[in-house]
């Protein structure tokens, strides 16, 4: 007769050679990730995102909407603490706040171009685009994936350190940015129910 030990030890052996036959798993590739990113047309969401400034005591928390609209519209809405919107269109950037509104080419701002391409290029899954800026590094599985992104320039380094950008499957969940100054930020998303 064959005792429930005995048993237990041959099913413990049968799962580890059926694991050491399978081989290591195969690391997940950014193009994976911006594949699925690639297919979404639209996407609306809402954010909280906290700042967190060596100059100020205590963290800012701001709260609003984010729209991306492909290929390359993105707009982010501020309700709380101080209403803002800012929107990129094309190679212009237009930020509508207390003291009017103000517009700039991306151009004239390599650093901030550099930043905005990081969310951007990610949302529309534009590997060529994302990879002019950064090195980009994926880990995790396509169910629970996460982005880290380095500066290529000087530039642009000069201004951000990295930009993590995790999410599951075709949705972004979370922006992270560390500055070159040590101020950073977080930013939970979250898909508005009913649209994509």
């Amino acid at each position: 007769m064959i005792s429930s030990r005995s048993r237990a030890l041959d099913c413990a052996t049968a799962l580890a050679i059926a694991f050491a036959m399978a081989g290591p798993a195969l690391a997940l590739e950014p193009g994976e990730v911006l594949a699925g990113l690639a297919r979404v047309e639209r996407s609306d969401a809402t954010f909280e995102e906290t700042r967190h400034i060596a100059a100020l005591t205590a963290p800012v928390v701001r709260r609003g909407t984010l729209r991306y609209v492909r290929p390359s519209d993105l707009e982010m809405v501020v309700q709380t603490p101080v209403p803002e919107r800012v929107r990129v269109s094309g190679t212009t950037l237009t930020i509508e706040g207390r003291n009017g509104v103000r517009e700039v080419r991306l151009a004239d701002m390599p650093a901030i171009a550099g930043w905005v391409e990081s969310v951007r290029a990610t949302l529309a899954g534009d590997a060529p685009a994302l990879g002019r800026h950064f090195t980009v590094r994926a880990s995790g599985d396509i169910s629970r994936w996460q982005l880290d992104l380095t500066p290529l320039s000087a530039e642009l380094a000069a201004f951000v350190t990295r930009v993590t950008i995790s999410g599951a499957n075709a949705q972004i969940g979370r922006i992270d940015v560390i500055e070159a100054s040590g101020d950073r930020s977080e930013m939970v998303v979250s898909p508005v129910r009913g649209k994509p």
